[in-house]
């Protein structure tokens, strides 16, 4: 996909080393994760669809990353929605009246005695009677099945060839700039590192990093959703539908 007003991983790297030259250089292949932790805590992590097809085993399917149940749909192999379980309606299955909520209709035998008889019930909505559950990381299915469809929201990402891995979508704005390269020095910093003039434990806002960020975060938040919310070339559909639609 490709959007405007994208800021390359490559510029914020360049960035944090020109002003804060960090001697290492470990901390580089760290920042792609740091940056989706960042933009997550301000609300501003680009999420969008992706469909990938999952091998089942055992009527278990395992998802390769953290799942997002959120919006969830699964897909059998002839592209039919399956739904998730759900216990309070499949428990009334075998009733003869129609449910309150319309999705079981009683089906009659007009050979009866009394000349109209329920005889079963069934689920107009989901016929087929194939459903999920989720467990963790896994989706367990009532079927048996070689493989399946799964569709969720999952952090947005571009194949960087720089780096050669996948990256997170950020938006080009000064603030926002600023608040990831003082919290990617933060989280340098945490992991036991030393740097000449700033530490973790400085007293003083300009030295402390993780001061630094938490004083940025907010104002870097406001300014992207602002510019998000009145942008038209593409963003929106990375919110939309999703933790929120920016408005300002």
């Amino acid at each position: 996909m490709k959007v405007n007003n994208q800021l390359k991983l490559q510029r914020l790297i360049g960035k944090v080393d020109n002003d804060f030259n960090i001697s290492e250089s470990d901390w580089i292949p760290r920042v792609a994760a740091w940056v989706i932790d960042a933009l997550s805590q301000m609300k501003v992590l680009p999420m969008e669809r992706k469909r990938r097809e999952l091998e089942v085993s055992d009527k278990i399917a395992q998802f390769p990353c953290e799942l997002n149940a959120t919006e969830l749909k699964v897909f059998d192999s002839n592209g039919n929605e399956i739904p998730v379980y759900n216990r309070e309606k499949e428990c009334g299955c075998r009733q003869s009246t129609l449910s309150s909520t319309g999705e079981l209709i009683g089906i009659t035998d007009s050979s009866a005695k009394n000349g109209w008889e329920t005889v079963q019930v069934a689920n107009i909505v989901n016929p087929s009677g194939r459903n999920f559950v989720l467990n963790g990381n896994c989706i367990e299915l009532n079927f048996d099945t070689d493989k399946i469809e799964v569709e969720s929201y999952e952090v947005a990402t571009y194949h960087d060839d720089y780096y050669d891995c996948e990256c997170p979508y950020i938006y080009d704005d000064g603030l926002l700039l600023e608040a990831l390269s003082w919290y990617i020095l933060f989280k340098y910093l945490s992991r036991g590192s030393h740097h000449a003039v700033y530490d973790l434990k400085s007293n003083n806002p300009v030295t402390n990093p993780y001061i630094q960020w938490n004083t940025l975060r907010p104002k870097a938040a406001a300014s992207v959703k602002s510019k998000i919310g009145n942008a038209k070339d593409g963003w929106n559909n990375f919110f939309y539908n999703w933790t929120f639609l920016p408005r300002g």
